[in-house]
């Protein structure tokens, strides 16, 4: 589980921020946060809700219209960083009101994502970053000693100035095929020869995959289901495949 920085803000237009008092700006201009100025109020703000950034890095002004955006570069600590998107809501007279959700690009993802998993991965590459929303989702294919394998990391929670994620777990094809062996020797005191289920088995309740199990002349057909996920481990249900 991995936590982030968001914070929702509301800056003033004015001479010192948005408009340079040198510079004549006709009326139906559209003002602008330029990249630093925007910068020192994200840093300032963070470090005022006790979050203090090592580093805030704006590429791009953000344009003062309603569903404009910018992203910025954060840096919390070494092993903490995050592109918060910084989106104008509204503008109400002398003010740009813009809010800002923590997000992770894909590198940034890709690093977390090798932290969060059970070890040490050699690579990850994710499809795409993760934004700040409760919910969302992206996908990673994390390699370690054998073929990818598709991790979904997933924000669990977004209270305040913290975004929380985690990896769901996952049972490997190898992993479930024996784990279902294990199961049903126990309840008929007799391995059966061979299980083979068709894929992995996301920790996600609800899921299923289907398996065969073989045992002598006998042969059954399986769905097992997610029935509990706690940490990294994985409870399913199986019944005959109809």
């Amino acid at each position: 589980m991995a936590k982030l920085i968001g914070v929702v803000v509301e800056l003033a237009v004015g001479c010192s921020v948005l408009l340079a008092c040198s510079s004549p700006v006709s009326s139906d201009a559209i003002p602008a946060v330029a990249p630093e100025d925007l910068q020192a109020d994200i840093a300032a703000r963070l470090a005022t809700a006790g979050e203090k950034p090592q580093s805030v890095v704006c590429k791009d002004p953000l344009i003062g219209e309603v569903g404009q955006s910018a992203r910025c570069d954060v840096t919390m600590g070494p092993t903490n960083s995050f592109e918060p998107v910084v989106t104008v809501t509204d503008i109400d007279g002398a003010s740009i009101v813009y809010e800002m959700i923590p997000a992770l690009s894909r590198p940034q993802l890709e690093r977390a994502v090798a932290r969060l998993v059970s070890s040490p991965p050699e690579a990850v590459a994710c499809l795409a970053g993760l934004p700040g929303r409760t919910g969302a989702e992206a996908q990673c294919d994390v390699t370690s000693g054998g073929p990818p394998l598709r991790r979904t990391a997933t924000v669990t929670s977004v209270r305040g100035l913290t975004m929380t994620f985690d990896v769901l777990p996952l049972l490997t094809k190898a992993e479930l095929e024996a784990s279902l062996l294990d199961e049903l020797t126990g309840r008929v005191n007799r391995r059966p020869d061979s299980a083979l289920c068709t894929g992995n088995l996301e920790g996600r309740v609800g899921n299923t995959v289907d398996c065969t199990v073989v045992s002598g002349a006998e042969r059954a057909e399986l769905v097992l289901t997610v029935t509990e996920v706690d940490g990294t481990k994985i409870d399913y249900s199986y019944a005959p495949r109809r």
